[in-house]
């Protein structure tokens, strides 16, 4: 689980790191440069434009699911605080209804002595 901090921080840290990924762009231009003018290596040049498509666009995939991956951490986290403040509350719910039960309870003994002293009191009255 990531920490809040860790969420902070740049997506570089889980794939290529921005810098090295201009330093891959800029060595790829040097070697695209001296492939442009050799006819022989044509075939090599395209696959290797080709190649580097790939990684520029694996790369902003790579970004897009790290963002992705963050934002769904993000409201894990903040769920999960969410079904916390639930279950407490649930808690104290359960808490208070255990209460009123046991109160119910006592007012349905008094009432039930209250209905036996009233029936010994009109068998007292009748007798």
């Amino acid at each position: 689980r990531f920490a809040m901090a860790d969420q902070k921080e740049g997506l570089d840290d889980l794939g290529f790191e921005t810098s090295a990924f201009e330093t891959l762009e800029h060595d790829f231009q040097e070697v695209l440069a001296e492939l442009v003018g050799d006819k022989s290596l044509e075939r090599f040049r395209q696959e290797y434009e080709k190649l580097h498509r790939a990684l520029k666009k694996s790369h902003e995939s790579e970004k897009r699911l790290i963002k992705k991956c963050r934002e769904l951490n993000s409201e894990i986290v903040s769920n999960a605080a969410k079904v916390q403040t639930a279950l407490k509350l649930s808690q104290g719910d359960q808490n208070t209804i255990g209460s009123l039960k046991r109160e119910i309870e006592k007012a349905w003994k008094m009432v039930d002595a209250s209905h036996e002293k009233e029936a010994r009191a009109k068998d007292t009255i009748m007798h």
